[in-house]
């Protein structure tokens, strides 16, 4: 067992990529808390206010997500300059980023307006729309460090420098905690806002944490030129920034391809009742916790192999490509071993309800299934955005999601077409078969991917 571990991983190249990935992960995990928090705050001033926090973000999550994540190439592009050891046009890189995110934070300005609109078409309760459209007008306030945030992100990441997003993130938690009690419930002063303050409180958070982020720009000598020449005031190289765009574009498709997919099917529960929407709530939570793992392991991949890219060591890139597989199987297979032995301990956490706990836990065991496929695709898809081969993804998450997921998760949660109605468990049927179809395209395009990159000669 332990040659075959040996020949399998390369625990150089492990140990390069758990320097890179822990702090991501543990960033991810604080992100995530910082919606926990918002999410505990509201609940504490009303259901209604809850309610329209929940209703808010089931609208500006899937855009400002999607919206960041065409700059998400940022990372693995800087990267792959730096294994081909043109370094020096990083600035050039950063300054034309920086046109293309001032055209996104329009473009997210205007969706999340629009967004406004479809509140009322989902409910009709008053006070829980009105909620919903404050959050989300907060929330616009927010996108300028939103968008500067997540390029920044992209250049430490580019540099294999990860500790700062962790960092940041701790901060932002932090500071999430008192201000979101401030503005909910009010002190002093600031009256109280309700649900409404989560997004005030969010909006000031981000441009906190994008400052602290352009500080430690300033205070390291390695990245202090960068700054300068991503702030310069120059003319744009279109063609930098139609390659940004181009290799960007479609991470930010395949994004809202899968998050609005996981959102509609939740609908498609809702009438179910209390029971099942509350199950399947809990769950996609545990769901999302877990996804930390691959989706860090991801973003750490995706850096490392455009560096090695970069460097046409396609020796190092193998080792990398066999070292990440063989990691994620292993702490996957424990991870989903585990969420089945203590599936019911798990739910406990989450309520005491026997009938919840009944339902919610049949669908943690095929929650452990959907994590094999869930940990593959992220995998292969950062794989690919370090090729630089980011096309692909957008069609296999529309294909996977849209064509086959959505119409197979209605049938089996609400008809007996196929089966007798599954309710709840047919959206988790669905989750599994979309992404292990995911999963399988992906792999198929990284095989391609993988001979043709080191035959071209462009960085």
């Amino acid at each position: 067992m332990s040659a075959l571990l040996n020949k399998l991983i390369d625990f150089r190249e492990l140990k390069r990529l758990l320097v890179l990935m822990l702090p991501l992960y543990m960033a991810n995990l604080l992100n995530m808390g910082m919606g926990v928090v918002d999410t505990i705050v509201a609940g504490k001033a009303g259901p209604e206010q809850l309610a329209g926090v929940a209703l808010g973000t089931s609208v500006t999550v899937p855009i400002m997500v999607a919206v960041g994540a065409v700059l998400t190439i940022v990372g693995p592009m800087i990267s792959r300059l730096r294994g081909a050891g043109c370094e020096g046009k990083v600035g050039l890189l950063l300054n034309n980023a920086k046109l293309l995110s001032v055209v996104l934070m329009v473009v997210e300005v205007v969706a999340l307006l629009a967004g406004v609109h479809v509140f009322a078409l989902v409910s009709d309760d008053a006070e829980m729309v009105q909620v919903a459209q404050e959050y989300l007008y907060y929330l616009v306030l927010a996108v300028p460090a939103s968008v500067m945030m997540r390029a920044l992100q992209g250049h430490f990441e580019g540099y294999g420098h990860t500790r700062p997003a962790m960092v940041i993130s701790l901060f932002g938690l932090v500071l999430n905690i008192p201000l979101n009690y401030i503005f909910v419930f009010g002190w002093g002063w600031i009256p109280a806002m309700g649900g409404a303050g989560c997004g005030l409180t969010t909006a000031l958070v981000h441009y906190l944490m994008a400052g602290a982020l352009l500080g430690l720009m300033v205070v390291y000598p390695r990245y202090r030129r960068n700054l300068v020449h991503m702030w310069a005031n120059r003319r744009p190289e279109w063609s930098v920034v139609r390659n940004i765009f181009s290799k960007g574009l479609p991470l930010g498709v395949a994004s809202l391809c899968e998050m609005s997919f996981f959102c509609v099917v939740t609908l498609v529960i809702a009438p179910l009742g209390v029971l099942a929407v509350g199950a399947h709530q809990i769950a996609i939570n545990v769901s999302a916790v877990l996804f930390m793992f691959p989706l860090s392991l991801s973003i750490a991949s995706s850096i490392r192999s455009a560096y090695h890219v970069g460097a046409r060591d396609k020796e190092r890139f193998n080792a990398l490509f066999r070292t990440s597989v063989t990691f994620m199987l292993l702490v996957v297979l424990l991870s989903a071993g585990l969420t089945v032995l203590f599936r019911r301990e798990i739910i406990g956490l989450y309520t005491d309800d026997a009938s919840i706990i009944e339902v919610a836990a049949a669908l943690l065991c095929m929650c452990a299934v959907y994590q094999l496929s869930d940990a593959l695709q992220a995998l292969m898809s950062g794989l690919l955005r370090g090729c630089h081969d980011t096309h692909a993804i957008t069609w296999a998450n529309m294909f996977s999601y849209w064509v086959v997921g959505f119409p197979l998760a209605c049938i089996l949660i609400r008809t007996d077409y196929l089966v007798p109605a599954m309710g709840a468990m047919g959206a988790w049927v669905s989750f599994v078969v979309s992404l292990t179809i995911t999963a399988g395209l992906l792999s198929w395009r990284f095989a391609y991917a993988r001979k043709r990159v080191f035959e071209k000669n462009a960085v």
